[in-house]
């Protein structure tokens, strides 16, 4: 009867135990593998992974690998390049700078000057000085901004590597050259601009080899076949001639110059990105820092609970925007691969020793001093050592993988002889700490068995007549558990 009762008490014990196990294994093996992608400013601590993006659009030192959670940062030169990962992201590709389109329109007719210059000798000045502006914008001051954009991409280049701060002093400094052409990229209306159309109007898509009538070319024209006007006025009325031929609408003048002029406005709003704007001060400009602006990053943290490994990995599209000072439209360009997360089974196995609180006792028959024989304790050991395995739920874990905190479940073996109820399977329930992965550490509640005499009997009770080993009986009871064990390799 005592043994049933000891048998039922165990089962009594063990039966939370067994639906706490299989309800947790019913969790873990109904969710997902996955490694989730966090864009945006990563968490304070967490290991960070730099990367570099060269001019070929390459990130230049690939082929890493390490466990999450991680930072991954791109440094790159975000005036030459568009960038997405493909972390949650789609890429949406940069505007192409051959559909932007300028306008411009002719002066109107002069108003008169001095009478003695005659009306059409007034006309012809208000030409010539408009168009010889024009020329001086388009072949000067517009190239060399496009020329000074190609310098600041080259010099940002050099100094977004491994190593270096990034270039704040030579951004603000290129741009402060720049604003002079960028500001004049932002006027659509220029002087005598295209010269062979009316007043506010725009190129037609097929140029016309007759002038509009009251255009200046038109006027020039007229100019030169005047025979009362012409030989007074022929060299300022050929010059002027030469330019507006430059500057009409099939002229190389005028393709050279709508194509700064939008090579320009794309740029500008490239700066504009980054929140620099012509109306600023120079001293405006140099309160700023675009460090941030530069780097692109992506937090990706291990969220798998499932009993297998998992590894991610990152790929990388650009579109190289420096393409557009050539007239070219960017193409998009791909790196497979560069960068890979692990994300490790949060479950793991480990073996070791366990000391158990609950007594271990030994029986005995000893003689009595008195006469004949009692029973007797042979070992009373309040806490004793067993070998144990142990599996482990990771539930959190630092950045940099040294320390862990586990739920943890471990068999031992309590190795008897019969004299102390013979050998019998223990648990071990409760939290871990790991270190490295390597080193655990479990504190909890220990399930073991406990032997005593059979039959009502104690230690120092007379041993009944016949009787020559001890009859003993187990149950299950409770303690305190303390293991240390090291993962299997």
């Amino acid at each position: 009867m005592q043994n049933r009762n000891a048998i039922r008490q165990s089962a009594g014990l063990l039966r939370p135990v067994r639906v706490a196990f299989v309800a947790a294994v019913v969790l873990f093996a109904f969710f997902p593998l996955k490694a989730a992608a966090q864009s945006g400013p990563c968490s304070t601590g967490i290991s960070v992974q730099q990367f570099y993006v060269g001019t070929d659009g390459n990130v230049t030192n690939a082929g890493r690998t390490t466990e999450g959670p991680v930072c991954v940062e791109i440094h790159y030169n975000r005036l030459r390049f568009n960038l997405g990962l493909n972390f949650q992201t789609t890429y949406t590709k940069g505007v192409d700078p051959s559909s932007v389109l300028t306008t411009g329109a002719a002066p109107a007719a002069a108003q008169g000057a001095a009478e003695s210059q005659g009306p059409k000798k007034v006309q012809l000045d208000n030409i010539s000085t408009s168009l010889s502006a024009l020329d001086t914008l388009a072949t000067t001051e517009v190239p060399q901004g496009v020329k000074a954009i190609s310098s600041l991409l080259t010099s940002l280049d050099a100094s977004i590597a491994p190593g270096k701060a990034f270039p704040n002093t030579v951004l603000k400094s290129g741009y402060e050259q720049l604003k002079p052409a960028l500001a004049d990229s932002q006027k659509l209306l220029f002087p005598a601009f295209p010269s062979d159309v009316a007043a506010g109007s725009a190129c037609p898509a097929a140029p016309s080899a007759t002038p509009a009538a009251g255009s200046p070319l038109a006027i020039l024209l007229a100019d030169q076949m005047d025979p009362t006007f012409y030989p007074a006025n022929k060299q300022e009325v050929d010059n002027t001639l030469t330019l507006a031929n430059l500057y009409k609408c099939a002229g190389d003048g005028y393709k050279a110059f709508v194509a700064n002029i939008a090579m320009l406005k794309f740029w500008d709003n490239r700066f504009g990105d980054l929140g620099l704007h012509t109306t600023l001060t120079n001293a405006q400009i140099e309160a700023m820092d675009f460090t941030a602006y530069f780097i692109d990053s992506a937090q990706l943290n291990c969220t798998n609970i499932f009993n297998q490994s998992s590894s991610t990995t990152a790929s990388l599209t650009d579109y190289d925007e420096s393409q557009a000072a050539s007239g070219a439209t960017p193409a998009a360009h791909q790196q497979q691969n560069f960068f890979t997360l692990t994300c490790g089974s949060p479950f793991a196995v480990s073996v070791g020793v366990e000391f158990s609180t609950i007594r271990a006792q030994a029986f005995e028959i000893a003689p009595s001093k008195s006469g004949g024989n009692v029973y007797a304790l042979s070992s009373n050991s309040a806490i004793h050592p067993l070998p144990i395995a142990i599996v482990h739920v990771r539930l959190a874990e630092s950045a940099d993988h040294k320390f862990a905190l586990h739920a943890s479940a471990g068999v031992s073996g309590n190795l008897q002889g019969q004299n102390s109820g013979g050998s019998s399977a223990e648990f071990l329930l409760g939290p871990s700490v790991s270190f490295f992965r390597t080193m655990f550490i479990t504190g909890g509640l220990h399930i073991g068995a406990k032997s005593s005499l059979a039959g009502g009997f104690s230690v120092g009770d007379a041993v009944p007549s016949g009787t020559t080993t001890p009859s003993l009986t187990k149950s299950y009871t409770v303690g305190f558990g303390f293991a240390i064990t090291f993962a299997k390799p």
